[in-house]
């Protein structure tokens, strides 16, 4: 039972995310809830996250980008407990992320773009839990167990609740040039700071059975957990943007990995350190690897007529480099993960351009990587919006979506556990232009 609560109390440690990959954010800006398909897009300071090549394409000037976006989240795990197999409880979460900003800022002049950005690109905000997780009584029963020497121990949670959230904060600039008509190119690299915390609390009433071997109350306990992980990190980008024909764009971004040893700070934690001392949130200091993976992106595009252009768009994530470089970080039998999907701008008046996307996201998990805090589940999504030009030098952009989750199975220690979720998300974005 040791090694079990080892493993259990190895799951809190992983990280949360909305949309995208496994901790990677591909909604990095309002623009792209109006169209996915950025990838191979020539509008839009916003292309320092989609396309950083094709800001050659900008008008000479100052070009401005920012937005907020909100994330309305139901996360739910449905349960078959250990102490009533006839029986299914739920655990849900609908805490919304009602902040997830974006702000760019780019330089254009002859060949040259220069570009700056803060994004948030991975993690997701916060979950909340209010009557705990499936893993909790588990995890109290094999304390309980271990300090009593007897696996007759066993622990019912009267009330609980645990709230993780995740944090990563970049900021990305570099530099993009125009070598030909045909060809332009960039280079930038991406500062990440990340931060997750693990808040909860717990109230349990402990059992054993009597001499006729009915289980009956034998005490009471207490637990609270209170950790925060933090790690920074760089990784590089190279981009390339190829207009062969009159009115056929094509681009490639690669993104390096981004190293990430989130070092442990424990404010609190009631099972104590001496108990399992490998957890990695119950040892001050420790720290755990789980890097952001490279990716591979593009996409293309064509102007059908001055008011039709269609894109597509794709994103393949390497996370099996970064599952077998990570310490207790990201689960080894995750696969890569691919994002494919297509987009429709449409020009519907001189002054508004509305948008409409399909996404098809594989993150690469299986049965065997879901738990209660990381279940990263295979989507499909739409979205849409419209970008409102108000005057030359000042657009506005409104626009959301829907992910539309598969159901997901657990394996072993959370072969009773079902995981669902689903995300609707908007946000409002602003453009200006100092020509």
């Amino acid at each position: 039972m040791r090694i079990l609560v080892t493993l259990v109390l190895v799951t809190l440690c992983v990280g949360i995310t909305s949309a995208s990959n496994i901790d990677y954010l591909t909604n990095r800006s309002v623009n792209y809830f109006r169209n996915f398909a950025r990838n191979p897009a020539t509008d839009g300071a916003d292309l320092v996250s989609y396309n950083p090549a094709g800001l050659v394409f900008l008008d000479e000037g100052f070009h401005f980008s920012f937005g907020n976006q909100f994330l309305l989240k139901d996360y739910a795990i449905d349960a078959v407990p250990f102490w009533d197999t006839t029986s299914v409880k739920t655990y849900e979460s609908t805490e919304p992320t009602l902040f997830l900003p974006d702000l760019y800022a780019v330089y254009r002049t002859g060949d040259w773009a220069l570009f700056g950005a803060f994004t948030v690109p991975a993690g997701g905000g916060s979950l909340d839990y209010k009557e705990g997780v499936y893993v909790i009584p588990l995890l109290e029963t094999g304390y309980q167990q271990a300090i009593h020497m007897s696996p007759y121990y066993f622990a019912l949670m009267n009330e609980g609740s645990i709230k993780p959230s995740s944090e990563y904060l970049a900021g990305t600039i570099g530099a993009s040039f125009a070598a030909s008509d045909m060809f332009s190119f960039a280079l930038a690299g991406r500062y990440t700071s990340a931060k997750k915390v693990y808040d909860g609390q717990a109230d349990f009433t402990i059992f054993f059975p009597d001499s006729t071997g009915v289980p009956v109350p034998v005490g009471t306990s207490s637990r609270v957990l209170n950790v925060e992980k933090t790690a920074t990190g760089f990784n590089g980008i190279i981009s390339v943007d190829v207009v062969p024909v009159e009115n056929l764009n094509i681009a490639l971004r690669y993104e390096t990995s981004t190293a990430l040893d989130f070092e442990t700070a424990v404010i609190e934690n009631s099972w104590g350190a001496a108990f399992l001392p490998d957890s990695s949130f119950a040892v001050e200091g420790f720290k755990q690897r789980r890097d952001l993976p490279a990716i591979l992106a593009g996409g293309v595009s064509y102007q059908f007529s001055p008011a039709f252009k269609l894109s597509t768009t794709f994103n393949y994530y390497f996370v099996e480099d970064v599952a077998e470089d990570s310490l207790n970080g990201i689960d080894v039998n995750y696969e890569n993960g691919l994002d494919i999907g297509i987009g429709i701008d449409y020009q519907v008046s001189p002054r508004i351009l509305a948008g409409i996307a399909f996404l098809r996201s594989d993150l690469g998990g299986s049965d065997s990587t879901y738990t209660d805090f990381e279940y990263n589940l295979n989507y499909n999504a739409i979205g849409g919006g419209i970008r409102y030009t108000v005057t030359d030098n000042f657009a506005l952009t409104l626009a959301g979506g829907h992910n539309f989750y598969e159901e997901g199975q657990g394996a072993e220690t959370y072969e009773n556990c079902t995981y669902n979720k689903s995300v609707s998300y908007f946000g409002l974005g602003a453009e200006i232009s100092f020509r």
